[in-house]
């Protein structure tokens, strides 16, 4: 197969180029949107390890978790981001408009051989994958690179697999697994994809060889050692539940998702989901029906076309590993039952679906299918461009959420913290007592007693601490929180204490809580003990600046000039806008 060709080939550059023009004006109000304060800051902002390419962060992101999905990849293309960029997030928005454009020219030639290479067919498919409002969170969330970036590889070796199947190369097929390994240190959610390869084989056939079974051996492999390091990473973030409740749940949000593909409104971050999970629940057993009528068709229609079927079953086995995921948090009560971008690969089998179909209709009906196949696209870019805006800040993303979904808790939660943030004290305050009021999570009771202590009112900052402690004896804020506040309060043993048992609790905020054990031991002029803390803080994280200036100061308070200078020229080196060092490093040259 050759690449060259197939990068630099005139028609296939047009046609790319035209559906960036096409992404970016769809997408324009979030290509200027800010981060968001839901896992931009987790994964990036905050994040050392993408603050710089280096032996140390890359060997960090190949053994990381984000904190409960491995994504090497995605990592690097921060680091790539933040090398050109920094922090200005422009860079981040636009990266992601680039992959989802070339995620649609890979659209476009996958459905052109499944549809039997019909060009209507592919192109319409490209087209609405492009614009539809369902992937606005995909492109216009930085923190939903994973996506993106994973749904790129995974079509590159789709396509790649079944020019492979056309050519029997086996420099292609080398290539195909190489991708779906790419792939996968994207996000591990493309596992499905050897299924997908073997249902694919059955839908242009009508029959699976075992003679090609074998093919599949390397991408079967490839899952497996990826599913077990997902394994790994997901126990401490998700919560249990039955298998009869994972079932109905998976169905909820299958008849979800396919809703959404067919009319993309009410769009927001966060589906709250309050209703008992049984099949007796209305909103549960419709769903259930939908689904079965649907798979029922499908099998009924098999002996006219197999494309239904393997629309739906594309749909249903990408969808699958997103199943695990609607219960979270501590107790497994914070309950996410869909995700815009979890449809994000599941949609284009339906989409290829709904292309093909217009490519039928098309011989006659021309103007009429051509017709309502530009309404629903233009429509499908202005519902994009408008739910776009919501992406442009934090502020407007939760503020959307609730507007549509007023009992969404996590939602105020986060606008809570967004209003903290921003000093808007009683707005955030109001919002956490929301949050609180529909369900009492040990994290909202943290943000409320951090508000209170910002305030001044300790007293009832301590309550509030101890409160979120009983609803969760390991939350970590609760813990560092009541570090800061008997600290301000000079009470060195209860402060200390309760730093120890943050580090405890939490392994992804060791540094932030050595740091702030070693300003402890400052405050009471235990320098030596401080220099060890920060040198801890500095292991786990060799960038942190703070760290470096902490540790300058209490050099300095030990009389030891040059290792004083050496911190500060450090906190200069990874802050050089931390003019405190750059004070002290001029009274000590």
């Amino acid at each position: 197969m050759n690449f060259k060709h197939l990068l630099l080939h005139k028609r296939n550059l047009l046609i790319f180029g035209a559906l960036f023009l096409l992404v970016l004006i769809t997408f324009w109000p979030s290509l200027f949107g800010e981060f968001v304060f839901w896992d931009d800051d987790l994964l990036v902002f905050d994040n050392p390890v993408v603050w710089a390419i280096s032996p140390w962060t890359i060997w960090k992101i190949f053994t990381m978790y984000d904190p409960e999905l491995y994504i090497p990849f995605t990592f690097f293309s921060y680091q790539i981001n933040y090398a050109i960029s920094g922090v200005d997030p422009f860079v981040y928005h636009l990266t992601n408009a680039l992959l989802h454009s070339i995620n649609a020219l890979l659209v476009i030639g996958i459905s052109y051989y499944l549809s039997g290479k019909n060009k209507v067919a592919a192109i319409a498919a490209g087209l609405l994958f492009a614009v539809h409002p369902l992937h606005t969170e995909a492109v216009s969330w930085i923190s939903a690179r994973k996506d993106v970036l994973s749904t790129m590889f995974f079509l590159l070796s789709y396509y790649v697999f079944l020019r492979y199947r056309e050519s029997e190369n086996r420099r292609t097929y080398i290539f195909s697994i190489l991708f779906f390994l790419f792939a996968l240190f994207s996000k591990v959610v493309v596992v499905t994809l050897p299924v997908i390869l073997l249902i694919t084989d059955w839908y242009k056939e009508g029959r699976i060889k075992l003679s090609r079974i074998k093919d599949l051996i390397p991408f079967v492999a490839l899952s497996f050692i990826f599913g077990i390091i997902a394994i790994v990473g997901k126990p401490g973030q998700i919560g249990t539940s039955s298998p009869l409740e994972g079932v109905l749940m998976a169905i909820k949000s299958s008849a979800f998702y396919l809703g959404k593909l067919i009319l993309p409104t009410r769009l927001a971050v966060i589906y709250p989901y309050d209703l008992a999970i049984s099949i007796s629940t209305p909103d549960i057993l419709v769903s259930a029906v939908v689904v079965v009528l649907l798979f029922a068709l499908s099998v009924l229609l098999i002996k006219k076309t197999r494309l239904p079927l393997f629309a739906l079953l594309f749909f249903l086995i990408t969808l699958a590993p997103t199943f695990i995921n609607y219960r979270k948090g501590f107790g497994a009560a914070d309950i996410y039952f869909a995700s815009d971008r979890y449809a994000y690969i599941p949609s284009i089998g339906l989409i290829i679906l709904f292309a093909i179909l217009c490519s039928v209709l098309v011989n006659k009906y021309k103007q009429v299918v051509i017709g309502l196949l530009s309404v629903i696209i233009a429509l499908f870019a202005y519902l994009s461009f408008q739910q776009s805006k919501v992406w442009a800040g934090s502020e407007s993303l939760f503020t959307h959420a609730l507007s549509l979904y007023p009992s969404a808790q996590a939602a105020h939660n986060n606008l809570g913290t967004v209003y903290y943030r921003n000093g808007a004290l009683d707005k955030a305050e109001h919002h956490y007592s929301e949050a609180i009021e529909i369900r009492p999570l040990a994290s909202t009771y943290s943000n409320l007693a951090t508000l209170y202590r910002r305030k001044n009112d300790l007293n009832k900052s301590l309550t509030l601490y101890q409160k979120a402690l009983e609803v969760n004896p390991s939350e970590y804020d609760a813990f560092f929180g009541m570090g800061i506040l008997f600290a301000q309060a000079g009470e060195f043993e209860r402060a200390e204490f309760a730093y120890k048992q943050a580090i405890e609790v939490d392994a992804d905020n060791k540094a932030k809580t050595y740091l702030n054990l070693g300003g402890l031991y400052a405050q009471f002029n235990r320098y030596e003990d401080a220099i060890d803390q920060y040198q801890l803080a500095i292991n786990i994280n060799p960038f942190y600046a703070n760290a470096y200036y902490n540790m300058g100061s209490a050099y300095q308070k030990l009389n030891r000039k040059n290792e004083a200078i050496a911190a500060f020229n450090n906190a200069l080196r990874y802050n050089p806008d931390l003019e405190p060092a750059r004070n002290k490093l001029k009274g000590l040259l």
